[in-house]
This record gives structure tokens, C-alpha cells and sequence, in this order.
């Protein structure tokens, strides 16, 4: 094959959708996808590795070229930060495409993360804010090092996330129902919203049922936006959390405090009151940040990641 037809491939996956973009060495979009959700520890990985694959082979047949003209795909996955991970699933996909009578396609995996952080500054220096789910701080510096600050997980982290922020709410109504707190207008939100009114109502849906933790968020950003008292200090308490951490990529990757700072995730990457609160106290604590919109989104992020590998082949 000459050199000017290899292709390029980059996707950015969740839950449930995983955006492809098929593109020429020098970066010119030539094929794009929406497919199924490609994140393994909501679907399971067989279902992940089938999804990927035919992702794969779609954008191939949108840009009417072999699937073995890909020289290098790179894949932004939710919750793929363990190597360990990423080998397994990378060899599931790679026998999905073989079971399907294709070739196998020099592939790299990478969190979500990394290509929002790529995506955003176009492959340039900055720090990207992720807050959902969970959370993360992304940086990268003028030299290219890339790292990550928080973004532990639930157990020992995700400051800031729509975990942590329903954990908050949770543990203010327990206070207020043992007579040991208050949780303003969130003792009655909870109950009509989920039917959290009650001792045994809370532990059964916590610790028995799998209550879905994170969904409370939206709950605290709606009391907070009433005026809540208790609602806002929890979003005070997690903005700062956040900020820290910001502060602490800056210090680590050696930027200066006017470094672009890009915030994405269904908590912070529209108006809210919440994403009010977090450009506060980031710039309480960085005066001069230049908050604003991402460049480019996560696939294309995975797109230049993409580029940059195949050149380094």
C-alpha cells in the first residue's frame, strides 16, 4: 500500500455511544461514525470488543476503503485506565475482527481522558477538568508530558464527581434523619425523587440494591440553584476539591497560572450553578486562568494521538 493511503483512526467511547473518525495521514476527516457504547464495565467487554470492531469496520466501508488501510487507531475509552485492561480488551477486538474475516488493525487504548485532554488544545498545553460520573484533572505540558491528578475512583477519590456529590447528599440526609444535621430542601428531594425516606429505605438502595449513587447530582444542582443552603455547601466542598487538584497539575507540569483550562462532563460542560462555583474557586486560587471551550472534541483528541503514533512507527 503507498504511503499517502494509510488511514488513521480515532474514537471516543462511553456508556453508550462511541464516536470514529476516519482520517488521512495529514489529519483530513474522510470517514465518520456514531456506534454503540464501548465502555466494558457497562456493557462487559464481549459486548465492548464487538462494538469496537464494527465501529471499525463501519468507518472502513463509510470511506470505502479496506479496513487494512488503517495504519493506527487509537480508542479513548471510559474507565480504561489499568494496562492490564487495555491488553485484554485490545486482544478481544483484534479476534472480533478476525471473526468478522478482517485483518487486525495496529491499535492503541487509552481513557477518555487523555483524548479530551489532546482534543481540547488541539495537541497543545493545558489542563482539562473532568467531572461526571467520576473525576479527573488532565494535564499536559509545553513539553508533552501528560498527567493525571485524582481520579482514583470512588472508594479513594473522584473528588468533585457526580459520586461524590450524591455521597454528600446522602450522608446530610442520614444526619438529618438521626436529628444530628440538616439537609434542607434534600430530605425532601431525595424521597419524592427516589423514595429515599426512611432508615431502610437508604440502606436497602444503598447496600442492597446497587443504588445508582451519582444520579442524585442533578437533585443538589437543583436545590443549589433554589438556594439551598446545605446543596451549595456541598458544591462549594466539591469545587474546592477540584481546584486543588488543578493547582496541582499546574505546579507538576510547570505551566504558568494563565494556562488554558477547558471543563467537560455532564456536571461542569454547560451552564450551571455548579460550573459557576468551580470557575470560582479555580480562580481564587489561579487568578489569571484562561477558562474557556475545547478546540476539538475527544475523538478528534484520539484522532491526533493517532497521527502522532503512526509517525513514531
Amino acid at each position: 500500500m503507498a504511503h499517502q493511503d494509510i488511514l488513521v483512526l480515532g474514537a471516543d467511547g462511553g456508556g453508550t455511544k462511541t464516536t470514529g473518525l476516519l482520517a488521512d495521514r495529514q489529519g483530513n476527516v474522510v470517514a465518520e461514525l456514531r456506534g454503540e457504547g464501548s465502555n466494558q464495565f457497562v456493557i462487559g467487554m464481549d459486548n465492548t470488543a464487538q462494538n469496537l470492531a464494527e465501529l471499525i469496520a463501519g468507518l472502513a466501508a463509510a470511506a470505502h476503503r479496506p479496513v487494512g488501510s488503517i495504519g493506527r487507531a487509537v480508542l479513548g475509552l471510559a474507565g480504561m485506565g489499568a494496562v492490564r485492561d487495555r491488553q485484554i480488551l485490545t486482544g478481544a477486538i483484534q479476534a472480533r475482527l478476525q471473526a468478522m474475516g478482517l485483518p487486525s488493525v495496529p491499535l492503541a487504548i487509552e481513557t477518555d481522558g487523555r483524548v479530551a485532554l489532546e482534543g481540547a488544545f488541539n495537541g497543545g498545553p493545558g489542563i482539562v477538568v473532568v467531572a461526571g460520573t467520576g473525576s479527573v484533572i488532565m494535564g499536559k505540558s509545553a513539553r508533552g508530558e501528560a498527567i493525571s491528578i485524582g481520579g482514583w475512583g470512588r472508594v479513594i477519590g473522584d473528588e468533585g464527581s457526580g459520586y461524590f456529590i450524591g455521597l454528600q447528599a446522602l450522608k446530610a440526609v442520614s444526619r438529618d434523619i438521626d436529628g444530628r444535621g440538616e439537609a434542607g430542601r434534600l430530605r425532601v428531594s431525595l424521597a419524592s425523587r427516589f423514595g429515599l425516606d426512611s432508615r431502610e429505605r437508604i440502606i436497602a438502595a444503598v447496600y442492597r440494591e446497587k443504588f445508582d449513587i451519582p444520579s442524585i447530582a442533578p437533585a443538589v444542582l437543583d436545590a443549589a440553584d433554589a438556594g439551598d443552603a446545605v446543596a451549595l455547601g456541598i458544591l462549594s466542598h466539591a469545587s474546592d476539591e477540584l481546584s486543588k487538584q488543578i493547582v496541582a497539575a499546574i505546579h507538576r507540569l510547570g505551566l504558568q497560572d494563565g494556562t488554558g483550562l477547558v471543563m467537560i462532563g455532564g456536571l461542569v460542560d454547560h451552564v450551571s450553578v455548579y460550573a459557576r462555583m468551580l470557575a470560582a474557586a479555580v480562580r481564587k486560587q489561579v487568578p489569571k486562568a484562561d477558562i474557556r471551550a475545547p478546540l476539538n472534541g475527544p475523538a478528534h483528541g484520539a484522532l491526533l494521538l493517532a497521527m502522532a503514533g503512526l509517525e513514531g512507527d
